[in-house]
């Protein structure tokens, strides 16, 4: 069995200064490394960026007349088989971008209807809301409408007056 040997004094004061200045060597070396790459290692961290801007291309599919859409808004201007809606354009991830903007509506008097509701005493086996068929006529500038699109067929609710 061998005994290990000893250590001499030398050894101590050779290996410890040498330990050491490798320490800070390598601590210097990975700090300089950390430095320049700590941009792209703290965007890992960040969490991502969402925009929240409406773009022209959300407002125009949101103006877009497509089949089963329900619209409300107030009728801007009324013309020979059309009329112009103006309705809000909500942001639901920032509320203080939200925009309104307006849409021209076809109306085929054929296939298309105008419905008036209007306020009735209410009763416990009916609606207190009364339907009653209407005429393009009936849409007025400045006037609240629902208008709903199903199955390319177009109905124009018209809110009872105040």
């Amino acid at each position: 069995m061998d005994i290990p040997p000893e250590k001499k004094p030398m050894f101590y004061l050779v290996s410890i200064p040498v330990f050491i200045a490798g320490l800070v060597l390598g601590t210097l070396i990975i700090s300089y490394v950390f430095f320049k790459t700590k941009d792209r290692i703290c965007l890992l961290n960040q969490p991502a960026e969402v925009n929240t801007e409406l773009t022209a291309n959300q407002i125009q599919r949101a103006a877009s007349l497509e089949q089963n859409r329900t619209i409300f808004g107030k009728v801007l201007a009324t013309d020979a088989g059309s009329f112009t809606l103006q309705f809000f354009v909500a942001n639901p991830l920032d509320t203080k971008n939200s925009t309104t903007t307006s849409v021209k509506v076809s109306f085929d008097q054929n296939k298309d209807e105008v419905i008036k509701l209007s306020s009735v005493p209410a009763t416990p086996a009916a609606s207190s809301v009364k339907e009653t068929k209407g005429s393009f006529s009936d849409i007025k500038v400045g006037e609240q409408v629902l208008l709903k699109i199903l199955d390319g067929k177009k109905w124009v609710y018209l809110t009872p007056s105040s």
